[in-house]
């Protein structure tokens, strides 16, 4: 069972990330789930963090690991400019080990992502985007 299940959450979409390696332990899947929390997640959670309304990428235990893309910064993505927030973590936050890290980025490099860049802001660009376009998300 994935942590996110103890959670109250919707699934949103799926990312979809063409790495060489399996994304889950054990699962060939290049589907990561992309989820919006409907209850704060408490204190004592070590796999993510997020507050009603943030979305998560991944699940957790049991499923990728996970990436939190907060509410409050999503009309930000339109223009790009995050001066309103003191630190990345208001933002967007992940939750991913050095070894999932390696994994992710060997799928992102095959949709554009370059390690010149963040690659949790790439990321956190790619999923706004593609769920706007999808009209699953509005600002």
């Amino acid at each position: 069972m994935a942590t996110i299940d103890q959670y109250k959450h919707k699934l949103l979409d799926f990312f979809i990330c063409p790495s060489d390696y399996n994304l889950i332990n054990g699962n060939t899947t290049r589907q990561i789930a992309i989820y919006q929390l409907e209850q704060d997640i408490p204190f004592d959670e070590y796999r993510f963090d997020g507050m009603k309304g943030d979305i998560l990428v991944g699940g957790g235990s049991g499923e990728a690991e996970s990436f939190r893309i907060s509410k409050k910064a999503i009309p930000f993505f339109k223009d790009k400019d995050f001066e309103d927030f003191e630190d990345l973590d208001e933002i967007f936050k992940s939750f991913w080990s050095s070894n999932f890290s390696y994994i992710l980025g060997n799928g992102l490099l095959k949709l554009g992502w370059t390690p010149n860049e963040s690659m949790e802001l790439w990321l956190a660009e790619e999923i706004i985007n593609q769920l706007l376009s999808k009209k699953i998300l509005k600002l």
